[in-house]
């Protein structure tokens, strides 16, 4: 689940025209999707009970609850994918959880050089939940100096511009778990490189070792670092526990087959704390507020 190669540095984008870009953008709801009159169910491969018959990642159209980090254009528009994200419960509400190796090279801001955006619900090219832009990255100390495996996980403070309306109240997210035993029934969902939608698939969690889960369903390739590994999925809601995101050991995997997840134990519980807690800055417009 390497991530894609680094893209040449974008442009800088006039503020004129970036916000006139972001009024016009195709799939960008007209209204807030809060006001919808019944929500989606979720989809089949949120809810199933049983392992996914073959073992195997289908497309499917989407949860709101997760989405594809993706670079950004020159003048601030989705562009290319880079991996795959997930939204997590947190009091401010404006939180996601992706692989920590995704950030490398990254970027913040808004139409900067190597900056990313998060698209939550992407799928053929809509955005039905809008696009939103990291303020601020959390990752371990142990990732920064040293990309411990067993700490290939970042958070993510992410916001759009001239809303005050957090991402969760927009999409909901998945709830903060902790260790899982082996044999527990996971759903895993990422976006590969070479599809316009996502792909979900069921199976029991297996462990590779103490810090790792492994996770054997077929096509998950490049583009699905950061995907969301779940369980406990509730059937009338979609939202489930986060076990973890595809990363760790050997950054997720190099067989399209067999994924791995960094587990998620104390020391990762408390980099949430923190990414959770503290001022968030602002999101800024090429470097300047």
């Amino acid at each position: 689940m390497n991530v894609l190669p680094l893209l040449c540095a974008k442009l800088f984008a006039p503020l004129t025209a970036l916000s006139t870009a972001l009024a016009t953008i195709a799939g960008l709801p007209a209204a807030d999707p809060r006001s919808r009159d019944a929500p989606a169910p979720p989809p089949a491969v949120l809810t199933g009970d049983s392992p996914s018959t073959p073992a195997a990642g289908l497309a499917f159209p989407g949860a709101p609850q997760v989405g594809a980090i993706v670079w950004q254009t020159q003048d601030g528009l989705p562009g290319a994918r880079l991996c795959s994200a997930v939204a997590v419960d947190s009091p401010a509400g404006d939180l996601i959880a992706t692989a920590a190796h995704c950030m490398a090279g990254v970027t913040l801001g808004l139409g900067g050089p190597l900056t990313i955006a998060y698209v939550p619900g992407y799928h053929a090219g809509h955005a039905p939940y809008g696009i939103w832009y990291p303020t601020r990255v959390t990752e371990a100390p142990q990732w920064i100096s040293a990309k411990d495996p067993d700490y290939d996980l970042a958070f993510l403070d992410v916001a759009r511009p001239q809303s005050a309306v957090p991402l969760e109240q927009v999409t909901g997210a998945e709830h903060l778990g902790g260790p899982v035993a082996v044999g527990t029934l996971g759903v895993l969902l990422g976006y590969p490189y070479n599809t316009d939608r996502p792909v979900g698939c069921r199976a029991a969690i297996a462990q590779r070792s103490a810090t790792q889960l492994r996770f054997d369903c077929a096509n998950f390739p490049t583009g699905t670092s950061g995907g969301p590994l779940l369980t406990a999925v509730d059937p009338h809601t979609g939202i489930g526990t986060l076990a973890g995101v595809i990363g760790g050991y050997q950054q997720g995997g190099t067989r399209d087959d067999v994924s791995y997840v960094t587990a998620l134990r104390p020391p990762l519980a408390a980099l949430y704390e923190q990414a959770a807690t503290g001022e968030v800055p602002p999101l800024l417009f090429n470097g300047l507020l």
